[in-house]
């Protein structure tokens, strides 16, 4: 059996070739992103190359599209081997600009969703006895840079999680990968 690899924030960027790649090497790839018109620009590549990549429209922060994801992993797949974690945006501006809304909507995406995503990737992962968990960060996730304060949280925020879990999980065979572009 093919071994499952999701990408979140799949419709551009950094998730769009890596779900591209995955698919390439052989991997059974599951796209998620929010943008329907990307996404389909996305499935018109997989299906000139004949690769098995499924799409999806998904947004990361909506709970109950997450867990209907993962039963559907669970129940078609048995398990999961890779999680790319790459869905996320940047908020610009000065603090003292930037409402509290705003702030929480970039640290629901950048952060909350990933960890969100990786605690219902853990169980598929222990299951086929392995995993791979790549969080797609920002060198902002070490640095800090003026007019990005709460993106530059976020990212801080996943940096820590991710170094935290990568002890958590080790026993478990399931890697954490940081990638910091």
């Amino acid at each position: 059996m093919k071994q499952v690899v999701l990408v979140t924030g799949g419709s551009s960027g950094i998730g769009f070739e890596t779900s591209l790649l995955f698919a390439e090497k052989g991997y059974y790839v599951i796209s998620v992103g929010r943008n329907e018109e990307k996404l389909k620009n996305l499935e018109r590549f997989s299906l000139e190359r004949d690769l098995s990549l499924e799409i999806i429209k998904l947004d990361v922060t909506d709970e109950n599209s997450l867990r209907f994801l993962f039963k559907k992993i669970s129940d078609s797949f048995g398990g999961m081997n890779v999680l790319v974690n790459n869905a996320g945006f940047g908020l610009v501006g000065p603090l003292e600009d930037l409402s509290m809304d705003e702030i929480k909507s970039q640290f629901e995406t950048n952060f909350f969703s990933a960890a969100r995503i990786i605690q219902l990737s853990i169980p598929l992962m222990r299951r086929v006895g392995n995993g791979k968990i790549i969080n797609v960060s920002s060198i902002a996730g070490r640095i800090g840079f003026p007019l990005t304060s709460a993106y530059v949280s976020s990212k801080f925020a996943l940096e820590g999680l991710s170094e935290s879990i990568r002890y958590e999980l080790k026993s478990f065979g399931i890697d954490v990968v940081l990638i910091e572009p």
